[in-house]
């Protein structure tokens, strides 16, 4: 008996019932949808750090790459004058007069030097 007056009272209540269950899915849905909204929003904000991080860490690796070229250049550059300046040694070497003490010496150690 208690069974049947509990289903009378569902069914003689039913569009209400419908309706209050319909609105705390809505309420459900929107506070849901505001809670991802939140934690998307701090997602961001890591993310956006890490970025920011990110490109500084890049700036500065180029910056170190412009300066290891010139510095690689510059010792290019050296290396070519000092190859030109032991070609020009050798081939003065035997020319008309000898060398001089001082410049023989130089020479000498040079040369060297560099094997």
């Amino acid at each position: 008996m208690m069974q049947a007056k509990l289903w009378a009272w569902v069914l003689r209540n039913l569009p209400g019932l419908a309706l209050v269950a319909m609105l705390a899915g809505v309420v459900w849905f929107v506070g849901d949808a505001f809670n991802d909204r939140a934690r998307l929003r701090g997602e961001l904000a890591a993310v956006q750090s890490d970025l920011a991080a990110a490109q500084a860490t890049l700036e500065q690796a180029a910056e170190t790459a412009r300066i290891h070229r010139d510095h690689l250049s510059r010792a290019a550059k050296e290396a070519r004058a000092w190859v030109a300046l032991s070609n020009d040694l050798q081939q003065m070497e035997g020319r008309d007069a000898p060398l001089s003490p001082l410049l023989s010496a130089t020479a000498d150690r040079l040369f060297r030097a560099g094997q």
